[in-house]
């Protein structure tokens, strides 16, 4: 992702942590059972195959762990004052990249979770951004306070309309604008 000449980026977003820490625990939740399960079975089987099968458990666990991880750190939506850009890593060799300038955006939608978005800990949703497309353009999930996300862009959208109206000249009266020649060469 490169700036264009004159832009700045505002606001870089990552994803809310308590989604990251909750993908977390269900882990170590499935992952305990097979450890205490290893543990009865490790005295039938022997001290060396016990050894072997926690080491090939527990590398599959840090794997997953691992790749969580870097989906929660890496992913992220920077908001500039001429467009949003949304960074998504697929995996750790893959990712892709959204953007929509300001002046076309059409639709911003937000979902969050009830009542227990008020509390901070759990205020994060859905922020969908559309543009004239007829595709969705950027869909971030487990996004950090969606509403105030979504308020922050249309702020920028309103400074970016009103500059493009403050230079936009107007003809004065009286005054013959000649139309402009046209080539297809």
């Amino acid at each position: 992702m490169h700036l264009r000449d004159g832009e700045i980026a505002l606001k870089v977003v990552t994803r809310h942590l308590t989604p990251y820490v909750l993908s977390l625990v269900k882990i170590l939740a499935i992952a305990i059972p097979f450890y205490v399960l290893l543990f009865y079975i490790g005295r039938a089987i022997g001290n060396n195959a016990l050894i072997y099968i926690l080491a090939f458990v527990s590398f599959f666990v840090g794997i997953i762990i691992t790749m969580i991880t870097l989906d929660y750190i890496l992913d992220k939506l920077i908001i500039t004052n001429k467009r949003v850009i949304w960074i998504n890593w697929k995996t750790l060799f893959k990712r892709e990249e959204h953007e929509a300038e300001l002046m076309d955006i059409q639709d911003i939608e937000t979902r969050e979770k009830g009542i227990l978005s008020k509390w901070h800990i759990m205020d994060y949703g859905l922020l969908q951004i559309a543009t004239a497309s007829s595709t969705l353009c950027i869909s971030f999930e487990d996004c950090p306070d969606p509403e105030g996300i979504k308020h922050f862009i249309i702020l920028q959208m309103e400074k970016m309309y009103s500059t493009v109206q403050k230079n936009h000249t107007t003809p004065q009266p009286g005054i013959v604008l000649k139309p402009e020649e046209w080539s297809v060469n």
